[in-house]
């Protein structure tokens, strides 16, 4: 099982360039935080606000995050992500994720490349 976050997810959710090399990758199984769902949904918003995307389709997406991965509560990677977010000046909301990868000793699958840097030096890391 792999840790995916929450760019990864919203890229294969809303079928942006790349897409489909995520999907592969969540059939292989697998793991993310409650804060994805949050994540996906701020993100959704963004789509619905640009008339990409209407609140009704944001919602069958938002359904669909339980069924095609694992979650997860974050609050017991919240120490690791303190530090991971300190020493190399990133979002906890990404530490949270790195920190999740490292603790499960799960490779960590993202869209961003900032957090793909930084998760390098803790678990192996697919930048998609």
């Amino acid at each position: 099982m792999k840790v995916i976050d929450s760019s990864a997810l919203i890229k294969y959710l809303t079928r942006e360039d790349g897409w489909e090399n995520v999907e592969n990758q969540i059939r292989e199984g697998c793991i993310t935080l409650e804060l994805a769902i949050k994540e996906a949904a701020n993100a959704l918003i963004k789509k619905i606000l640009n008339n990409e995307i209407t609140i009704e389709t944001s919602k069958r997406i938002i359904a669909q995050i339980p069924r095609i991965v694992k979650i997860t509560p974050q609050t017991e990677h919240l120490s690791k992500a303190i530090e991971i977010a300190a020493k190399h000046k990133i979002t906890v909301y990404d530490a949270l994720f790195i920190a999740l990868a490292a603790n499960t000793n799960q490779s960590l699958i993202t869209s961003d490349r900032k957090q793909a840097e930084t998760s390098e030096k803790y678990v192996t890391t697919t930048l998609i």
